[in-house]
């Protein structure tokens, strides 16, 4: 493998660049662009433009494009957005795909007295920032205090943007690869400025807090997502007067001097292990790629290590998985019996969020007010399933203390009976009994899987995504989320479920989600069942690696909105699903098999 940088002039970026490649032993080469029209030949299979003498108009828009058609470039947004180093442009073409994030009021004035008009009916008011529209390290940057200030400052240009300040103690450095959040640094001024840029003597600290990484994460990848950048810096600012994240800018050509010096992570070093991963595209199956992005990146998956592992395991019964898991017992359930019922505590207290992409949201809330305990004794339920099967240990006797058997029974009793709610609730209702028959047994808190098939099979048309998902989980339910085999006789109940969703999947194969076509695929292992799909699904998975990485997001699905979990944490749930799929299935709790039906 081969790695070109673009780069007009050396720098120190490009200097570690060099320094990691040789460590990995990988080709570099360092060269500048400087005769427009004409493709440079001998380019490596990956190109990483940060600069060339060609400047930024048309020239370098038609070269980039020329490169991306035959090389794997690395930050092909400016081939595809020539406008996305503008400030103003950013905010609005975010502001127009992402409705999850929050921009800020961005203004362009061609006159001093438009500003002044703008100041008189309240769109901008003292202070505000003014800004280069192209700038970048806080250079020509300017904070309005009053008319004076305003008076003295050139305004008269199309090249200037206009901001309200926003009260903040700082401003957060989202640092992104492939999809991946490498870090966050938090950056704040130096007494007497309002400037938070390292280049302007601003300060950085790692964040830590869990709940700030998750709220950064999401805005920075959905950013990169969205302006199809690989390598970048996402700026977002925390307005203490409102309590909200707001996205401010995203660098397109980031430099991370600072930001190495703030975390100790090796920005060259990732960026040349990333470059490897790529160039493995059609040596290896989608497949393994996406196991070898997950497992080897796993040190970034945050929250979502416990879910890959534990699937990862339950399914396969493969040991590394479980020694992965001892790892993260601490953090899952804790080490005493004190810190179980802390745990447990939490989850019972808990109010979840749903957000705005949860499916049938509206329609699901009134059941979640109707039902108060449900959700709530539902955290309780999972955390007891997967501590039981992975770490041996029972909790029941600290759940008890939280809530009887009697009211569990109540919820069950009361969901079995509301059909209307088991329709729209779907795997919550679902996941709910299965779970329960889990926690008290089969005599205690029996499931009816013929009554759960005729109640699935009663959707009104619409609802396929919601049907989907009730008899997956049935299926996924009776296999207590893959730590056990579903018996023979059980299966065909749950075979004529599969053949219900397949004619589904089919007719409606393109606003079909994957993650739902996965599941699909997951639950036909289960019941030894040899889909018509299977081919199709997995055409439709070779077809949809991410730009930015190897791993899988909806390229295909008509439905999917440009800022859905289209990055690697995000795309977790339906990559593990593709990876079981493809994995032979060895339960903890194994019956012999028979043959496939």
């Amino acid at each position: 493998m081969k790695i070109t940088v673009i780069c007009k002039t050396t720098e120190w970026q490009v200097e570690r660049l060099k320094e990691a490649a040789s460590n990995f032993k990988v080709d570099i080469e360092i060269r500048d662009i400087s005769v427009p029209g004409i493709m440079p030949e001998n380019l490596g299979d990956i190109v990483l433009w940060r600069s060339s003498s060609l400047g930024s108009g048309a020239a370098r828009l038609e070269m980039m494009n020329l490169i991306d058609r035959k090389h794997v470039l690395i930050n092909r947004c400016l081939a595809k957005i020539p406008r996305a180093t503008e400030k103003s442009f950013q905010q609005k073409y975010l502001g127009e795909r992402a409705s999850t994030i929050k921009g800020i009021p961005t203004f362009m004035f061609l006159s001093v007295q438009q500003v002044r008009d703008a100041i008189a009916e309240g769109v901008l008011r003292y202070p505000f920032i003014l800004k280069p529209n192209k700038g970048s390290k806080g250079e020509g940057v300017k904070l309005m205090k009053d008319s004076v200030d305003l008076e003295s400052a050139e305004t008269g240009t199309d090249q200037l943007v206009f901001q309200n300040f926003i009260r903040n103690s700082g401003d957060y450095r989202v640092f992104i690869l492939g999809g991946r959040v490498l870090g966050v640094i938090k950056r704040t001024a130096q007494e007497g400025s309002f400037l938070n840029n390292i280049s302007k003597g601003g300060q950085a600290e790692v964040v830590t807090d869990p709940k700030v990484l998750t709220k950064l994460r999401h805005i920075g990848t959905t950013v990169a997502s969205i302006f199809q950048l690989t390598l970048c810096g996402v700026d977002v600012i925390y307005d203490k007067t409102t309590g909200e994240y707001l996205f401010l800018e995203v660098n397109t050509v980031p430099q991370w001097k600072g930001f190495q010096e703030a975390t100790g992570i090796d920005v060259a070093n990732e960026i040349v292990q990333y470059c490897l991963r790529i160039s493995r595209r059609g040596k290896l199956s989608t497949c393994d790629l996406v196991s070898e992005e997950y497992l080897s990146q796993f040190h970034l998956l945050g929250e979502k290590k416990f879910h890959l592992l534990s699937r990862l395991y339950l399914w396969t019964g493969d040991k590394s998985f479980k020694d992965g898991l001892e790892k993260l017992k601490k953090g899952y359930i804790g080490e005493s019996d004190e810190a179980f019922r802390k745990r447990l505590r939490s989850i019972f207290t808990h109010v979840p969020e749903h957000g705005i992409r949860m499916v049938a949201r509206e329609a699901r809330k009134v059941y979640f007010e109707k039902y108060p305990r449900l959700e709530s004794s539902l955290g309780l339920l999972f955390k007891y399933l997967f501590v039981r099967e992975i770490y041996d240990i029972d909790l029941r006797i600290h759940i008890r203390e939280l809530i009887s058997d009697e009211e569990l029974l109540k919820i069950k009793k009361a969901i079995e009976s509301d059909e209307d709610a088991m329709r729209i609730l779907s795997t919550h209702a679902i996941n709910y009994l299965y779970l329960l028959e889990n926690y008290l047994g089969k005599e205690a808190a029996k499931t009816n899987s013929e009554k759960f098939l005729d109640v699935g099979s009663s959707y009104p048309s619409g609802s396929s995504e919601l049907q989907i998902y009730f008899f997956t989980h049935c299926i996924i339910g009776a296999s207590r989320f893959y730590s056990r085999d579903i018996d023979k006789n059980e299966r065909i109940v749950f075979i004529k479920m599969l053949q219900a969703i397949e004619p589904i999947i089919r007719e409606d194969f393109s606003s079909i989600s994957l993650d739902n076509k996965f599941e699909f695929l997951v639950c036909t292992k289960l019941c030894r069942y040899a889909s018509g799909l299977e081919n199709a699904i997995l055409s439709e998975a070779d077809r949809s690696l991410a730009p930015n990485g190897n791993f899988l997001i909806d390229t295909w699905n008509t439905k999917a909105a440009p800022d859905e979990r289209n990055d690697f944490i995000g795309a977790e749930h339906r990559n593990v699903l593709y990876m079981m799929s493809q994995k032979p299935y060895h339960p903890l709790a194994e019956i012999p098999s028979d043959d496939i039906h």
